[in-house]
């Protein structure tokens, strides 16, 4: 299963939950991933990396809240990602959706380029994106995958900015004061969190 996750999130390049996860491995895989199954899956790489450290290539391990430096629920990402791509801010959730969209638009452009005709399912997932990025969508039967990226490059690149303060700041305190456990499972608990100036981070 581990794998079957890495894959997904490496087309969509940012951290995603199990259930679009599970829907990315269906489209572009043709095999079913159940994600339920992935409530687990963070639990039992923290431990295997507490017991093996870098021993592996890579984990799949937590997106990290910026304030606290906690776990963000339900959210998962790499551990070969870097602090800030796997930090997640107030703009986070519009940022990493548009990154969703352009890894799917890229990977069906990968498979066409290639000879391999994307899914149904495929075509499906990147119409769903369209459908919320301005000047993505078209009446077309199918969404085109040039357009989307288009579209969702324009609008990213007005939240990027908006954004890496922050993802620099918190990335920059994780480093200095958190283990490398901490660095990609989340500060645990309340004496875990950052504090500064007095103040819980």
């Amino acid at each position: 299963m581990r794998e079957q996750v890495y894959q997904s999130l490496t087309i969509l390049g940012a951290p995603a939950a199990p259930k679009l996860i599970s829907s990315v491995y269906e489209a572009f895989f043709s095999e079913s991933l159940v994600a339920t199954k992935l409530a687990s899956l963070r639990r039992d790489e923290e431990r295997s990396f507490t017991a093996q450290g870098y021993s592996r290539p890579y984990y799949i391990c937590a997106a990290i809240n910026h304030d606290r430096l906690t776990a963000a629920r339900g959210l998962l990402a790499v551990s070969v990602w870097s602090l800030e791509q796997r930090l997640i801010t107030p703009l986070s959730p519009r940022a990493d959706f548009l990154r969703h969209a352009i890894g799917t638009a890229e990977q069906i452009q990968r498979l066409d380029n290639a000879g391999n005709p994307p899914s149904e399912a495929a075509w499906r997932l990147l119409r769903r994106f369209a459908l919320t990025i301005p000047g993505a969508y078209s009446e077309a039967l199918r969404p085109d995958p040039e357009r989307v990226l288009s579209a969702a490059r324009a609008e990213a690149e007005v939240h990027q900015g908006e954004g890496s303060r922050e993802r620099i700041d918190a990335a920059r305190r994780a480093r200095e004061q958190l283990s490398d456990v901490q660095q990609l499972f989340g500060a645990r608990e309340l004496h875990d969190a950052l504090r500064s100036g007095g103040g819980v981070l």
